[in-house]
């Protein structure tokens, strides 16, 4: 073949226009290298002074695979700052930047911590909970987080919850170094479900029997249990190892006034004041002996100088009004909640204390008119005392005789799922001496019914079954008691003499359940 010259000329030119192309592409890739570069310096200036971030690095918005570490960065500037704006009382604008820092830095734990706080104080503990849950697995190893959340889902009576968290926890390998805490919430929380064998186990199977902690829950639940000289020994023995252990020393004083033991309760009183002056326990103890005794000179002398020397400590302020509510003393519940009030605190747990303690001084409508007040007023109250709700408006409408208002109420208060025992005893027995001890009984009938392993319900609701001569479902709840670890003494003899009359000759169970009393040593007669 032949080559023309012609021919020739078009391949040198295309030669030639290849590489004028290359070097157009290098150019153009040597221009968009400097646009980049130019365009991220400016991008860096910018965010450094105009937007106030001097920590920012130029290395984080070059290269697109560092973009993860500037968004990091710039989520835990924007917590710093609203570290700042807090300090300033700009709250709405801390606010906004711990939102988008969060987002941005899910595992900043203190970011997290501020920011539920904030919700907490706007009325809006579900945010918090959901927050700090949220945060559970951007902080695996952190037990001040775990710790925290933890709490959380105790003051707010996520026992349930909780239970899941800590579950999950205790059956992973990993992390061990967490277990401890864990399972000494996830006693707690059974604890509070009423479910003492629970608990126990926890305790044991951990090794918390010796903490400060596992001690004063075994105690707890030793008086629970219907044995008090065991708890106090137990918690004697706490005191023995640990001193200064002011939660054991108020437990305690409060096992002492329950027993009638005076003289011990005092001693132990005085040995709390000389450790701690400022402690406002020991101080209450002393209000709640000088109500028994009907000292009033020197109850309202030590309520006035009480209420000076506390004004500005929620924690003390809140004992204030639990104990004007188990009192009667509504005047003074509502003083607690004014001093409350003008510190901008919430005031839903003092407000509630201010109907309880109508309730107790017998003033139903005015408890009734407070809590119908509460409800329209503060309906996020509704949310977080529900429990607290509803038993106080059955027991109110019970007072006033609306009887059928307040078994609605009751179904309202059983639907609840976060239902601490104490709650429910406390409704059923306020229930009980209001002359309502049939619904007192489907209280904790229906509380049994949704969890049997519920040695709280279970035990008040045979003692209750005992007291009014109502021993038709006796030997059923019987047979679900004598199946916990270590049921009360008063109950188990109690119900062997009655099992053991002429009521009961033909009952089938009869003979099985007085020989499985007769094997157990707290039932036999002393």
């Amino acid at each position: 073949m032949r080559w023309s010259p012609d021919s020739l000329d078009i391949g040198k030119r295309g030669a030639v226009v290849r590489i004028h192309w290359r070097r157009l592409a290098l150019c153009g890739a040597s221009g968009v290298i400097v646009f980049w570069l130019t365009a991220t310096l400016g991008a860096w200036v910018f965010v450094k002074y105009h937007r106030d971030f001097p920590e920012v690095r130029y290395i984080d918005l070059l290269l697109p695979s560092r973009w993860p570490a500037y968004r990091i960065s710039e989520g835990n500037h924007y917590i710093a700052q609203a570290g700042q704006l807090l300090r300033q009382n700009e709250v709405n604008a801390a606010l906004h930047r711990l939102r988008a820092g969060v987002a941005r830095a899910p595992a900043n734990g203190q970011g997290r911590l501020t920011l539920a706080g904030l919700y907490l104080a706007g009325r809006r503990p579900d945010l918090a909970r959901d927050l700090m849950l949220d945060g559970l697995p951007h902080r695996p190893e952190d037990p001040g987080y775990l710790q925290s959340t933890l709490s959380l889902l105790l003051e707010l009576q996520e026992d349930a919850r909780l239970l899941e968290v800590a579950d999950r926890l205790l059956t992973s390998p990993l992390h061990a170094s967490l277990h401890p805490l864990a399972a000494t919430y996830a006693a707690t929380a059974s604890y509070h479900r009423g479910n003492y064998d629970r608990a126990e186990d926890l305790i044991i199977r951990h090794q918390l029997r010796d903490s400060a902690e596992g001690t004063a829950l075994l105690a707890r639940i030793e008086w629970e249990r219907g044995y008090p000289e065991l708890a106090v020994l137990r918690l004697g023995d706490l005191l023995d190892r640990q001193p200064d252990h002011d939660g054991a020393r108020t437990l305690l004083a409060g096992y002492y006034r329950e027993l009638g033991r005076t003289g011990e309760l005092e001693s132990t009183l005085v040995e709390r004041l000389a450790g701690n002056p400022l402690a406002p326990a020991p101080r209450i103890e002393f209000l709640h002996l000088y109500h028994q005794r009907g000292d009033q000179a020197r109850l309202e002398r030590d309520t006035e100088a009480y209420l000076t020397q506390f004004q500005h400590d929620y924690p003390a302020l809140l004992l204030l009004a639990d104990f004007a509510a188990h009192t009667g003393r509504p005047g003074l519940a509502r003083r607690v909640q004014q001093v409350v009030m003008d510190r901008r605190e919430n005031n839903g747990a003092p407000a509630l204390l201010v109907a309880e303690a109508h309730l107790v001084a017998g003033e139903y409508q005015a408890a009734l008119g407070l809590i119908e007040g509460y409800a329209r007023d503060y309906p996020e109250w509704t949310r977080q005392f529900a429990a607290v709700f509803h038993g106080l408006q059955a027991v109110a409408l019970c007072g006033l005789g609306r009887m059928d208002e307040a078994r609605l109420c009751l179904d309202h208060l059983l639907a609840q799922k976060n239902l601490r025992a104490d709650n429910l005893v406390a409704v059923a027995g306020r229930l009980a001496a209001h002359g309502a001890p049939d619904l007192a009984r489907a209280a904790l009938g229906r509380a049994v019914e949704a969890d049997p392993l519920n040695q709280a319900a279970l035990t008040h609701l045979l003692r209750l079954e005992l007291d009014t001569g109502n021993l038709a479902a006796v030997p059923a709840h019987l047979e679900l008691y004598l199946r916990t670890r270590k049921p009360a003494r008063d109950i188990l003899s109690r119900t062997y003499a009655a099992l053991g009359s002429d009521r009961y000759l033909f009952l089938p169970q009869q003979p099985g359940l007085l020989a499985a009393l007769r094997q157990t040593p707290a039932a036999r007669p002393r």
